[in-house]
């Protein structure tokens, strides 16, 4: 940070001493530079946060002290999994979605599909591969989600000479079609119907 003064002289780094008339009454205003926040002022009688007034009665010294700031990264809790990182565990009954870091940390993110489900994409992320997201904390951050898509399974009838099969949810009707694919967990009906002549054997 910096510090500067009124009346001028100080501007501090670059000049942090200076010479002031007796009884003059100086103001001094601390600046965080940009990852720091203004932790206070010490000496000469100043403390706090705001501004610094200094009488010049005498010689006096004052310390103003800067410390990094911390920023926040909010993560979306994710459908269908979770979304894991130091300090966060988003997602599927987790409800650890929000944690604090110093300015300019980097934080890794992981997207992890519950059964059944594939990682799909990240929303919000400043750096992703694959399931991984980066984020480089240089300002609170919000919104970072992944997306799972479910996965996808093929079932393949095999009929025998004389006869049917159909199923519920559609997609098999076997002869013409007999395979297709369904989603994950879903419970699909087969039903076989004899053709004239035939009987269903099983």
């Amino acid at each position: 940070g910096s510090v500067s003064s009124s009346p001028a002289g100080i501007t501090c780094g670059a000049t942090c001493s200076a010479t002031f008339n007796y009884n003059v009454s100086v103001t001094l205003t601390a600046t965080a530079s940009s990852g720091y926040t203004f932790a206070g002022w010490s000496g000469s009688g100043c403390s706090g946060v705001g501004t610094c007034s200094v009488t010049m009665t005498a010689n006096k010294s004052v310390a103003a002290t800067f410390t990094v700031a911390n920023q926040t990264l909010t993560v979306t809790s994710p459908s269908n999994g979770t979304i894991t990182g130091l300090g966060i565990n988003c997602g599927s009954g987790q409800t650890d979605c929000t944690e604090t870091y110093s300015y300019g940390s980097i934080v890794t993110l992981t997207a992890n599909p519950a059964t059944g489900y594939s990682f799909s994409s990240w929303t919000s992320c400043d750096s992703a591969s694959g399931a991984t997201c980066t984020m480089t904390m240089t300002a609170d951050k919000s919104g970072v989600t992944a997306t799972f898509a479910i996965n996808t399974y093929t079932l393949t009838v095999t009929p025998s000479t004389g006869g049917s099969v159909s199923s519920s949810p559609a997609g098999i009707t076997c002869g013409a079609t007999c395979s297709a694919t369904f989603n994950y967990n879903i419970s699909v009906t087969l039903t076989a119907t004899a053709s004239t002549g035939y009987t269903f054997a099983g």
